[in-house]
């Protein structure tokens, strides 16, 4: 049974792990291997140590657990872009859980939050082009490409993204029902 609950400081290890192994299943064509086998993981170590390690409201992190194992994870921001409002900055599921509902319940449950703190709140998130699957997964979830550009993501060569978006928090509650 997959169970959601914050985020903390000793989640750091197991949502970097969990993070480094979503950019080496997914972006292998993407992302240069040298960095997806050498540094992902410390680098994303690093950033979810200091990200959790801060007291910010504007700043969400939840977890999917199962059997007490951090199988997925989200993180949203809110007020991020003035025009484009919360941002989603990341959301992995463990390969084990795919396509079972822990992403889905990952995004209600953020989107829920975001209508806690702002209900008119547009959200937005940032995805490879070369994602088809999660592409078409948000489409479904009513998320509407809203610009194509290039990202300046390290070790990423500029490669292709899409911005999805939706026009507000409310929307995506309803379509991860």
């Amino acid at each position: 049974m997959i169970q959601l609950r914050n985020a903390q400081y000793s989640d750091a290890d197991a949502i970097a792990h969990l993070h480094a192994a979503g950019w080496r299943d997914t972006y292998g064509n993407v992302m240069s291997s040298d960095f997806l086998e050498n540094h992902a993981q410390n680098e994303r170590f690093s950033h979810w140590q200091s990200l959790l390690n801060q007291s910010n409201r504007d700043v969400a992190v939840f977890v999917a657990e199962n059997e007490e194992n951090i199988e997925g994870f989200i993180c949203v921001m809110l007020k991020k872009d003035a025009q484009w409002g919360a941002y989603i900055d990341s959301l992995h599921v463990s390969s084990a859980l795919r396509g079972q509902g822990a992403g889905k319940k990952l995004l209600h449950h953020a989107a829920e939050w975001v209508c806690s703190e702002d209900a008119k709140s547009p959200l937005y998130l940032w995805v490879f082009e070369d994602n088809v699957r999660a592409t078409n997964y948000y489409q479904r979830l009513g998320g509407v490409i809203t610009e194509h550009t290039v990202t300046d993501m390290p070790s990423s060569d500029n490669a292709p993204v899409f911005r999805i978006s939706w026009n507000n928090a409310v929307q995506l509650v309803m379509s991860t029902r």
